[in-house]
């Protein structure tokens, strides 16, 4: 159907690519804010060190080449080369846009660059991109939904022109305009002689009821898509609605926390931040942000059954030192009794 054809690429013109885009911002934003650097050098922003990591997966701090022993430590973000340690290659290029290069031999002796990952597989966070995709189809598809939830009847088109006058009143309807243009003779002849007429035949039914009780659905779907990235990072997210399939006990069941990558990561910039201070001369640290911080302090923390026996422990050391007192109470009044 051609109506059905214009509408696809309409609505894939107008809003894929600049979802696709918003999404991938919102998803970045929160990425780069999971961790907080303090102490680095001005010519190493923290921001544009984390990005680094999570989009190319390693970033290379060190001096510029071309500047020699003079220059600034510098972040950029680049790739491994050279010779290989049975492992990895021995050296890393990085290239920081007007300045020169910082490359050179990455560990052991002679080493003069620094290179850290974003995790232990060097890679980005992948799932950055796939989810933003995800989530811009799901707008996508509340889109058409709305869209189509407001649609009237509109008849086939028998010709080029009532083609045109069929797609300027999808147009319209889109623009919010509530206009529609169909052929006087099939609208007489369909209000006249009802669904048993030929011409009824011709009419499109765009109205769909329904269809707006799938927006739910829609709305739980890409709520679950960012809880699952969100939660992989930490960060508690609780969606509000319920679908009809869902018990109380499977909603608050998929509430726990996986501190497994946030801790994993954090190990990885703790080793990475560590080792620029002993090379630099800096005194830099990075660490979770509080929100996330709070969760994986929780997960570390010894359970309470394992803390219960030293706090009846306490108790039980105080009866007794009270216990004690008493009784040195007793004999010193005992004894000055007895003298009189």
């Amino acid at each position: 159907m051609a109506n059905k054809d214009y509408m696809r690429e309409l609505w894939k013109k107008r809003r894929k690519e600049r979802d696709a885009f918003a999404n991938w911002a919102q998803l970045m934003a929160i990425s780069l804010s999971q961790f907080e650097y303090e102490g680095l050098p001005e010519t190493v922003p923290a921001e544009f060190l984390e990005a680094s990591l999570l989009v190319n997966g390693t970033v290379a701090i060190g001096k510029i080449r071309e500047l020699g022993e003079a220059s600034e430590i510098y972040c950029a973000a680049g790739s491994y080369n050279g010779d290989y340690n049975g492992y990895l290659p021995d050296s890393y290029t990085a290239a920081v846009l007007g300045l020169g290069e910082i490359s050179g031999k990455w560990y052991g002796e002679g080493a003069d660059i620094v290179v850290g990952c974003n995790n232990l597989l060097r890679v980005p966070d992948f799932d950055i991109t796939t989810t933003a995709e995800a989530m811009t189809e799901s707008d996508l598809s509340e889109a058409i939904n709305v869209i189509f939830s407001r649609f009237i009847r509109i008849p086939y088109a028998d010709d080029e022109t009532q083609k045109q006058k069929l797609i300027e009143a999808i147009e319209n309807i889109i623009k919010g305009n509530i206009k529609a243009v169909a052929s006087r003779n099939a609208v007489q002849e369909y209000l006249t002689n009802g669904a048993t007429s030929a011409k009824a035949d011709k009419f499109l039914d765009l109205v769909d009821v329904d269809k707006v009780r799938d927006l739910q659905y829609l709305n739980q779907y890409r709520d679950n898509i960012l809880k699952r990235f969100l939660m992989r990072r930490g960060y508690m997210f609780n969606v509000t609605s319920k679908l009809a399939q869902q018990t109380t006990d499977e909603i608050h069941g998929s509430d726990t926390v996986a501190m497994v990558y946030p801790y994993h990561q954090l190990r990885c910039r703790e080793s990475f931040i560590s080792e620029c201070n002993e090379r630099f001369g800096w005194s830099a640290n990075v660490k979770l942000n509080p929100l996330v911080d709070v969760t994986l302090q929780a997960v570390l923390a010894p359970p309470k059954e394992e803390q219960q026996p030293d706090a009846q422990s306490e108790e039980e050391e105080q009866a007794d030192a009270q216990s004690e007192a008493e009784e040195q109470n007793d004999e010193q009044t005992d004894e000055g009794g007895g003298e009189e």
